[in-house]
């Protein structure tokens, strides 16, 4: 019984691996390079908020503002323009 399942196992795993490799042969470098630029992107987003948090928690303001500046160039090439702010103030202080 468990010969059977091990052979159904390994034509299903070869179908879809048969299967990926197919969609991946129909698609066009373009298609990657598009996707890793806004994955880089989002990913260097990440980065400044990051940092401009831990500039922030130590008073390193001027550190602070120059953060701000790029996440704003960030979101603007990632046509983000809703929902995010890159202003960083406690709540306490309003």
């Amino acid at each position: 019984m468990d010969n059977i399942k091990d052979e159904n196992l390994r034509r299903l795993g070869k179908y879809i691996a048969d299967s990926l490799m197919e969609s991946a042969k129909q698609t066009t470098s373009d298609d990657w390079i598009e996707e890793n630029i806004r994955d880089f992107t989002i990913g260097e987003l990440a980065r400044c908020v990051t940092l401009q948090n831990l500039y922030l928690d130590r008073e390193e303001f001027e550190k602070c503002a120059i953060m701000k500046l790029k996440i704003m160039d960030l979101t603007d090439s990632l046509n983000i323009q809703e929902g995010f702010d890159p202003n960083i103030e406690d709540e306490d202080e309003e």
